[in-house]
Order: C-alpha cells, then sequence, then structure tokens
C-alpha cells in the first residue's frame, strides 16, 4: 500500500492528495479509516495500535494530521511504524510547517511519497494551478480562459479547482474565456453557493469556514450572498420533490425554470431533497423569509449592523445542519 507525505500549510493539497488515495482504495474494496490528531495528550502506541491489523483483516487508510506537532517519542514511534511493510495499510501523514520537527520530516520524506502542500503567493503558479486543474480532467484551458476566472475568483485554490470541476462537468471541448464568463459572470453567485452545497449535504464546518471567509472579504455582501443561494437551492429543492416520478435530471430542471448551466445540481438536490420531510423544508422556507429581511435592513432587521447580520446568518446555518 501506499504512503504518502503531505507537507505545507495549503489544506486544498492536502485534501486532495487524501482525496485521491480513498478514490484508489475505494477500487479495491471496503476499507476501514482512522484519523490521528497529533497532540501533547496522544498517549504512547497509538502509532502502533492504529497500524495493528483488524481482527477480520482487510483494507486500512490511516490519516495523521499535525504531525509537525508530535512529541519526540510519538514522532519517534511514527517513524517506526512508517518503516513497517504492510499490504493492507495505507497513510498520509500531514506536515503543515516545515520549520517545527525537520528530523522527522527528513526521514518521512525518504520512505513516503511527497505531495508538496505549499501556499501559492505568485500569478504564475495560480495560473499553473488552473492549466493542471483542466489537465486532471484532460482538458485544455485558454490563456484569457485563465485570466478570466482569476479575475472572478481570485486566489482561493478551493474555488478555482470547484470551478473547473463545474466547468467540465456541464461542457466538452476546450475551455473558453466565454465559458467562463457564462458560468462565473457574478462573483457573488458563486460564492453563495459555497455556503450553501456544503450546508444542504450536511458539511456545517465546511459551510461556516467558506461563510466566515466571505464576511472577512466581502463585507456587507456575504450575507445576502449566502441567504440568497440557500433560498434558491431550497426553492429548487421544494419543485424537484414535487416532480412527476420517472423524469429525467435534464427535464426535472427543464419543469422548475432551473438555468441550463446549473442543471447538473439536480441530482445533487433531488439526493439531498429525499432526506428532508416537505414540513421542515416548509418551515425554512418561511425561516427564509424572515433571515432574508433582517440581512437586507428591513423594520425586523433595523437596529442590526453587519456583525450582527452575521451572526444571524451564521446561527441559520446551524439550524439547517442540525434540523
Amino acid at each position: 500500500m501506499k504512503k504518502f507525505l503531505v507537507t505545507g500549510p495549503e489544506k486544498f493539497f492536502a485534501n486532495q492528495a487524501v482525496a485521491d488515495l480513498k478514490s484508489e482504495l475505494a477500487k479495491l474494496g471496503p476499507y476501514e479509516q482512522t484519523i490521528i490528531e497529533a497532540s501533547d495528550e496522544l498517549p504512547p502506541g497509538t502509532f502502533f495500535a492504529a497500524y495493528s491489523p483488524t481482527l477480520l483483516g482487510g483494507n486500512r487508510l490511516l490519516i495523521v494530521e499535525g504531525a509537525e506537532t508530535l512529541e519526540e517519542n510519538l514522532a519517534s514511534e511514527l517513524l517506526e511504524v512508517t518503516k513497517l511493510d504492510d499490504p493492507e495499510l495505507a497513510f498520509v501523514v500531514i506536515h503543515r510547517d516545515g520549520r517545527r520537527n525537520k528530523k522527522l520530516l527528513a526521514e518521512l520524506k525518504e520512505m513516503c511519497i511527497v505531495v508538496e502542500a505549499k501556499q501559492m503567493e505568485k500569478a504564475r503558479d495560480f495560473k499553473s494551478f488552473v492549466v493542471s486543474e483542466a489537465a486532471r480532467y484532460k482538458r485544455k484551458i485558454s490563456t484569457d480562459a485563465v485570466d478570466s476566472l482569476l479575475t472572478s475568483l481570485g486566489n482561493d485554490v478551493e474555488l478555482l479547482a470547484g470551478a473547473i470541476d463545474q466547468i467540465t462537468a456541464v461542457t466538452s471541448g476546450n475551455i473558453t474565456a466565454a465559458m467562463v464568463a457564462e458560468y462565473y459572470d457574478g462573483i457573488a453567485e458563486l460564492k453563495g453557493y459555497h455556503v450553501s452545497d456544503p450546508l444542504w449535504a450536511g458539511d456545517l464546518t465546511q459551510a461556516l469556514e467558506k461563510f466566515r471567509w466571505l464576511v472577512m472579504h466581502d463585507g456587507t455582501g456575504a450575507n445576502i450572498q449566502v441567504v440568497a443561494a440557500i433560498a434558491s437551492d431550497l426553492r429548487s429543492m421544494v419543485k424537484i420533490m414535487g416532480a412527476p416520478a420517472g423524469q429525467s435530471d435534464a427535464d426535472i430542471a427543464a419543469s422548475i425554470g432551473m438555468p441550463t448551466k446549473v442543471a447538473w445540481k439536480v441530482p445533487i438536490l433531488r439526493s439531498i431533497a429525499r432526506s428532508w420531510k416537505p414540513s421542515a423544508l416548509a418551515y425554512f422556507t418561511n425561516r427564509l423569509a424572515e433571515i432574508d429581511a433582517q440581512v437586507k435592513g428591513s423594520s425586523i432587521g433595523a437596529g442590526l449592523d453587519e456583525t450582527a447580520r452575521s451572526a444571524v446568518v451564521e446561527k441559520f446555518l446551524i439550524e439547517i445542519a442540525r434540523k
């Protein structure tokens, strides 16, 4: 089995390496996953225990987060486990800070496949990243399309990767500036959906992380963007639930008036809608009207500053996630 070392602070690349490894493991059948968060409280023997096979055997995945913070005895133990050869064990060690635990980092590099998760800073690096993401889908992207995407989305690698993923899902051929303009002509809409999508999918942690990022970078626009995106997804789910059985995704998109460029979301929203009772969706439809009024400064939101309005939206995200 493969052993990966992810080094650097950029979380996207670490997550991508883990996702790729999980994909490979899934092709071999079911596997058991163990995640260890490094801390001072880990008891000796933690890594040996995680290394040990289960009684029934089978493939296992071990993920070690924050290896740069390990105490010397646990760092030595991790190295010992890394040296062991078990065909049923694959693992990823994530070491985010090259200034700490340098000896551990150097030895892990000798034994593992290294994935660089450096934080990119130069414009040419982001351009190269966009080109490489397109190549992952066996697609080419024109220079002006790269520039247009960076202008729209900025230097958030997760947003850029998500954009390439979505464009390649609904288009064919080389990615052009016209495609970017068609699908990402409104950065507010895109960013709002990057909160709404994980929220409805049940990933509150990611939704809150994206929302707080928006508040920090987009200020007053963040609350309105997010509420609008949540409302749009909610309306679509209500309509999808009422669509006749047996309709294709394309037919449903057409029947509910969903724009062609986002019709790829129909199967996702249909799957999410199945886990909701109509009464719950009806409740949140009414709640959304209240939240929308508050963030837009109507009478029920009078007196609230932007910080207070962001707190209202954040509580609403939590309310939806805990339904």
